[in-house]
C-alpha cells in the first residue's frame, strides 16, 4: 500500500535528523521532495489518503525547517539536554508516520491504532522540554488521551455486535473517546496545556493535521453508526459538540495572555468549524475536508512562528512583547497572515472553507438554524482574534532582546505565508476529487 511508503520515510528522516549539525535541513529538503510526490499523486489519484500525506509532509518539512533555530533560541533562555533534541527529532519522525496511517482505508480498529500511535508519539514530544510544566502537560493529556482511546475501542468493538442498543451505545463511546483526542468541548482540557508547553514545531503539527485528522476518524465511525441504526442522532449528536467547540473557543480566546494557548483555543473553535460541516453533510462536508487543510497551513504557521517569538523574547506572554514587527518583521509577516487566515478574512484559505461550510448548512433541510449560529460563532471568532493580538505590534520591546531573527527564517515565512495565502484557490482545486476514497 503507498501510504508504507512516505510512512517510512518520515521515519527514517526523523533518524537522519537526530544526527547534530545540518541535517535537520537535509531531512526537511528530502521530506519536501516527497511531499512533492505525493501532491502529484494526489492531483493524478485523488484520494484522501494521498491529500492527507501531502498536508502531513508539507508541515512536518517545516517543522524540521523551523526546529534548529527553535532550539538555538531556547539555548538562551531554556537549554535541552544535547540527547534529548536528538530524541525530539526521532520522535518528530514517528509522529509523522502515524499521522499518515491516519487516512488510509483501513478498518475502524486499525485506525484507532493509528490514532493512539498520534496520541503515544506526540506525548513523548510535549514531554521532552526540560521543567515541570511539560511533564504536567503530558501527563494530563496522556491520561485523558488514553482514556478517551479506551472508550474509543469500546465504542468500535460494540458496533460489531449487531444489536441496536449496542450500536448506539457504541456511537456515544466513539464520540466522547475520539472527541476528547480532537479536543471536542466539554473533552479539551488537556489541549491548551499540550500546546502551550510543547515544543512550537510539535503544537503545529499537534494542531495543524492531528486533530483534524482524528475528527475524520471520527466522523467515519459515526458515519457507520448511523447506517446501521437508520438512525440520523449520531451525527446530530457531533453537531453539538462542533457548536459547543465553537462556543467556548470563541469565548476563551480573548481572555488569554498566552500566544500558544490563545493559539490552541483558536484550534478548539475551529476544530468545532470541522465538526459542524461533517454533521452537516452535503456539500458542506467537502467544506469540513478542506477546512483541514486550510486550517492546517494557517494554525502551523502560527505555532511555527510563535517558536521565533519565544525564541527572541524568551516569553510567549503577550503582555511582554512589543514592538514585534519593528524587532522581528518576518515573523510579524508571516503572523499577520496566519492570524488574519484564522479569523476569516478573505480571500484567504479558512474563509472559503468556512463558507462552503455555511453555505452547505443553510442548504441542507432543517440545518439552516445550525449554519446562522455557525455563521455568529465565527463572527465572534474573528472579533476575538482581533481584539488580542494587535497590541504585539505596538510600541517597543519592554526589555532587550537577546540577538536577531534568525537568517533562514525569510524563505520559509515566505513559502508558509504563500501557502496559507493561496489555499483558497488553490486547495479546492488541487483536492477536486476529496471525497473519493474516503
Amino acid at each position: 500500500m503507498l501510504v508504507w511508503l512516505p510512512m517510512g520515510w518520515v521515519v527514517a528522516m526523523g533518524a537522519v535528523a537526530s544526527a547534530r549539525g545540518r541535517w535537520p535541513v537535509a531531512a526537511a529538503a528530502g521530506t519536501a521532495a516527497m511531499g512533492a510526490l505525493d501532491v502529484v499523486r494526489a492531483v493524478r489519484h485523488p484520494a484522501w489518503a494521498s491529500e492527507y500525506g501531502a498536508l502531513v509532509l508539507v508541515l512536518t518539512t517545516f517543522a524540521l525547517v523551523m526546529s534548529p533555530g527553535y532550539f538555538k533560541g531556547a539555548a538562551a533562555h531554556h537549554p535541552w539536554p544535547a540527547a534529548r533534541e536528538r530524541w525530539y527529532y526521532g520522535w518528530l519522525g514517528a509522529f509523522a508516520a502515524a499521522l499518515l496511517a491516519l487516512a488510509a482505508p483501513w478498518p475502524l480498529v486499525d485506525l484507532w491504532v493509528a490514532v493512539e500511535a498520534t496520541t503515544l508519539s506526540s506525548v513523548l514530544l510535549v514531554a521532552l522540554p526540560p521543567g515541570a510544566g511539560p511533564f504536567e502537560a503530558s501527563w494530563k493529556y496522556l491520561t485523558l488521551a488514553m482514556l478517551g482511546g479506551l472508550l474509543a475501542l469500546g465504542g468500535i468493538l460494540m458496533l460489531q455486535s449487531g444489536a441496536a442498543s449496542d450500536i448506539a451505545v457504541g456511537a456515544l463511546l466513539m464520540l466522547v473517546g475520539f472527541g476528547t483526542k480532537a479536543g471536542l468541548v466539554p473533552f479539551h482540557t488537556w489541549l491548551p496545556d499540550a500546546h502551550a508547553e510543547a515544543p512550537a514545531p510539535v503544537s503545529g503539527l499537534l494542531s495543524g493535521a492531528e486533530l483534524g485528522g482524528i475528527l475524520i476518524v471520527a466522523w467515519r465511525g459515526l458515519t457507520l453508526a448511523q447506517q446501521l441504526l437508520h438512525q440520523h442522532w449520531p451525527l446530530m449528536a457531533l453537531l453539538g459538540l462542533g457548536l459547543l467547540s465553537l462556543l467556548v473557543g470563541v469565548a476563551l480566546i480573548s481572555r488569554q495572555h498566552n500566544l500558544k494557548r490563545l493559539l490552541a483555543y483558536s484550534s478548539v473553535e475551529h476544530m468545532g468549524v470541522i465538526a459542524v460541516g461533517l454533521a452537516f453533510g452535503g456539500p458542506a462536508l467537502l467544506g469540513a475536508f478542506l477546512h483541514v487543510f486550510t486550517h492546517g497551513l494557517a494554525k502551523s504557521q502560527a505555532f511555527y512562528l510563535s517558536g521565533s517569538v519565544q525564541a527572541h523574547y524568551g516569553t510567549v506572554d503577550t503582555r511582554e512583547i512589543r514592538g514585534l514587527a519593528q524587532e522581528l518583521p518576518w515573523t510579524a509577516t508571516g503572523l499577520v497572515v496566519a492570524i488574519g487566515a484564522l479569523a476569516g478574512l478573505p480571500p484567504l484559505g479558512p474563509f472559503w472553507s468556512e463558507w462552503l461550510v455555511i453555505q452547505g448548512g443553510l442548504a441542507e433541510p432543517g440545518m439552516a438554524p445550525w449554519a446562522a449560529l455557525t455563521a455568529i460563532l465565527l463572527a465572534g471568532g474573528f472579533v476575538a482574534l482581533m481584539y488580542r493580538l494587535p497590541r504585539l505590534w505596538q510600541g517597543r520591546p519592554s526589555k532587550a532582546p537577546p540577538g536577531r531573527e534568525a537568517q533562514l527564517l525569510p524563505l520559509p515565512v515566505l513559502m508558509m505565508s504563500g501557502l496559507t495565502a493561496s489555499a483558497g484557490i488553490v486547495v479546492p482545486w488541487l483536492f477536486l476529487g476529496l471525497g473519493r476514497g474516503m
